[in-house]
């Protein structure tokens, strides 16, 4: 999992699989002991082990960045408990007079199933990646897109919302949530998005804390979906217009990259 030589922004691996307990004790170094103590108090093995990959893995990333071991990269509970890097030098205390504060960097985790999807950035981002449920009714499509789903096919019998839609629809929702860090504190169907599918960057809004905020697809299959949120580049010039200042642009096509890399690819990669 070597780093590219001129990385992107943000930095996108999405880890395939989950690890034998050989696996999980390679993995458990890069982590502090009150880090992995707080894990081992999630209920469900697979919980445990999802946590387990994610922490490592943004440790490795965020570590090559600031040029520290994993077990190094200290992290704390952020607002409504997002973690987020601790502030100050290495070791999380105040720098010294007149030393250079560190960059600060963000991070995201989601998990699904035997899939770990982990983001670093220099901003605030949000991913989710979701398996797909095998039905949906129209009340739960309506409790997350804040609507009712779209109407069928004219001379179609009326049908169940489709899966793959209402998926596209979770995922994106989610990451956007996640980058605003307000979890379960607000709905999901109180945001705004363009109704598509495809994967292109669609402005949010209906909150204030996204406004800024752009959100897209990474992939949509009838298995897993995924979706990134990232704030949007900023105008060259504030608008002079009535209508307030212009928004913001989608973000450039070369802020981020994705890597899928099977869990074997990278467990034992000296970090």
């Amino acid at each position: 999992m070597s780093a590219p030589d001129t990385p992107a922004p943000y930095q996108l691996v999405l880890s395939r699989g989950l690890p034998d307990e050989a696996g999980a004790a390679h993995l458990r170094r890069d982590l502090p002991e009150e880090e992995w103590r707080w894990i081992t108090r999630l209920r469900r093995p697979d919980d445990r082990l999802r946590s387990l990959i994610g922490r490592a893995l943004v440790r490795r990333l965020l570590g090559r960045r600031l040029d520290l071991a994993p077990e190094d990269v200290h992290l704390d509970a952020g607002p409504r408990g997002k973690p987020v890097l601790r502030s100050g030098g290495p070791g999380g205390g105040a720098p010294e007079s007149g030393a250079r504060q560190p960059p600060a960097w963000h991070f995201n985790i989601a998990h699904s199933g035997d899939l770990v999807l982990a983001g670093i950035g220099p901003r605030p981002l949000g991913v989710d990646v979701e398996h797909c449920p095998d039905s949906v009714d129209a009340n739960l499509w309506r409790l997350v897109a804040g609507g009712p789903p779209p109407d069928p096919v004219p001379g179609a019998s009326a049908t169940a919302p489709d899966p793959l839609a209402f998926c596209a629809q979770w995922v994106r929702r989610e990451a956007v949530l996640k980058a605003c860090g307000l979890g379960l504190a607000a709905e999901p169907g109180a945001l705004r998005l363009a109704d598509a599918q495809e994967a292109d960057w669609t402005p949010v809004s209906g909150l204030p804390e996204a406004e800024g905020l752009w959100v897209r697809l990474l992939w949509a299959s009838p298995e897993h979906c995924a979706a990134l949120c990232l704030p949007g580049m900023a105008p060259a010039m504030p608008s002079a217009s009535a209508r307030g200042p212009a928004p913001h642009d989608a973000p450039s096509p070369g802020a981020w990259t994705l890597r899928t890399l099977a869990l074997a690819d990278w467990v034992d990669e000296q970090s």
